[in-house]
């Protein structure tokens, strides 16, 4: 949906408004509404005397509609529950996301650089002890030329037009179903909030990801086979690869529907060879469900999105080198800078973070989705105390990070006081092709906090990137 950005731009004075206690994306530090802002505040102000709260109810019940769930290890049954939406729209302006977009294509080139050298037998960027150390370092793997075909930064606004990346993510990064799904809705039920914009459209980034996973198939394969292949529908993100089969025009698959004879992988029921799957699982599911296909992997007869390996990219311990290996590989300064991090394994410096805990973040090597981390500002005496036990008996199983104050943006349902609440984005490039989405899933913190997973109480605003 497109629209023209030159329409007057409002002043937004009656909408929704809050005086910010840090930087602010929507409000400068006086509380008055950013200039590119203003139209989007105007659309809100006009859905007043409970519009606004009914359009996102509606909005609610079309997520439901669309199958947009999510299930938690927790839950009770397989209905899952709604994905969480803040429905007031993220909005990065043109000149933020060129800056942001190239260097996001820079990190993912490098990093693949890094990763054929890594399983190549000579790489020597990151520490061997630290790479050896790695839980997701496959020694045998055959990453082919391009390890990381789909790659999730998560990525911070620190103050205007500055972005500082987080994490990186090259296993099974997830969020483009529910970053397509939110903006068809929005666009559906709340028209209005787009006027006044020309947002840059999204959806043609199935279209660029089909053709990555065919690109992903062995050489010399004409017409390659390729596949979509899931846990099943008690996968946390089933919505997501169903869609994503779907809008690629790919099959959607589990391991029990693929089989191994001569030396290729084959599906039921046809047994016609497969050549390049789009695996939406961690590597273990080969290891207990089909464990010979393995060995057609590492023969170069499938090629895997991403490569069984390229998880070690992943790693919170390697995460501080990813601007060497931009400048080694790419001979290039780095475009985005990294959250300072810090290895917990020299003493003097596991010393001084734990001096400092109460104003760091410590995450686990292995972790995701906020598991085991800890966000020093916002834990209780016990949690600190329990996390520095656990440090000192395997300190090698940790780093630590600088925690940022990073923007914030207005949540609104459109009853109460709007709030004031920390945001990141997850990014979606596709660094085979030089392709980055333009937008991606801003994931939101409940106000008072900085972690953002829906897991966690978080939410989700789609992100507007102006033409």
């Amino acid at each position: 949906m497109s629209h023209d950005e030159s329409a007057p731009t409002g002043t937004g004075t009656e909408a929704p408004s809050l005086k910010p206690a840090f930087f602010n994306e929507v409000f400068d530090g006086d509380g008055s509404v950013r200039t590119h802002y203003g139209p989007l505040l105007d659309a809100l102000d006009a859905m007043k005397d409970g519009k606004f709260t009914g359009r996102i109810s509606r909005a609610n019940e079309r997520l439901r509609e669309e199958g947009a769930t999510f299930v938690l290890p927790d839950d009770p049954d397989d209905t899952g529950r709604i994905f969480p939406v803040d429905w007031v729209p993220r909005i990065i302006p043109p000149d933020h996301w060129r800056t942001l977009s190239a260097g996001l294509l820079q990190r993912g080139r490098a990093i693949n650089a890094w990763l054929r050298e890594v399983y190549g037998g000579g790489q020597d960027v990151v520490p061997d002890e630290v790479l050896r150390d790695s839980v997701f370092y496959k020694p045998h793997a055959f990453p082919g030329e391009a390890p990381v075909h789909v790659y999730g930064p998560d990525v911070v606004h620190v103050k205007p037009g500055e972005y500082v990346v987080l994490e990186d993510n090259a296993r099974v990064p997830s969020g483009i179903a529910y970053s397509d799904v939110v903006r068809r809705i929005g666009m559906e039920v709340l028209p209005e909030l787009f006027e006044g914009y020309r947002v840059a459209g999204i959806f043609t980034y199935y279209s660029r990801l089909r053709e990555t996973l065919l690109s992903a198939a062995p050489p010399g394969v004409d017409e390659p086979n390729v596949a979509v292949v899931t846990r099943g529908e008690r996968d946390s993100a089933f919505f997501e690869h169903e869609r994503i089969s779907r809008s690629c025009g790919l099959p959607l698959l589990t391991l029990s529907d693929c089989f191994v004879r001569d030396g290729e992988v084959r599906t039921r029921p046809d047994g016609r060879r497969l050549d390049a799957m789009y695996r939406r699982f961690d590597e273990d599911y080969v290891d207990t469900d089909l464990p010979e296909m393995k060995e057609v992997y590492l023969n170069g007869k499938i090629g895997f999105v991403n490569a069984f390996g390229a998880g070690v990219a992943d790693d919170k311990a390697v995460f501080p080198f990813v601007p060497d290996m931009i400048e080694r590989y790419l001979g290039e300064r780095p475009i985005l800078q990294n959250a300072p991090t810090y290895s917990l394994v020299e003493p003097d410096t596991r010393a001084e973070v734990l001096d400092r805990l109460p104003e760091l973040v410590l995450k686990p090597r292995e972790g995701y989705g906020a598991q085991g981390m800890l966000i020093g500002p916002e834990a209780s005496r016990e949690d600190l105390d329990a996390t520095i036990r656990r440090v000192k008996e395997n300190p090698a199983s940790f780093v630590a990070q600088e925690c940022l104050d990073f923007s914030t943006h207005l949540t609104h349902d459109g009853e109460g006081e709007p709030e004031e609440a920390f945001v990141d984005l997850r990014a979606f490039v596709l660094p085979a092709l030089d392709h980055v989405m333009p937008g991606g899933l801003t994931r939101v913190a409940r106000p008072g906090t900085r972690v953002v997973n829906s897991s966690a109480g978080g939410s989700s605003k789609d992100t507007w990137v102006l033409g």
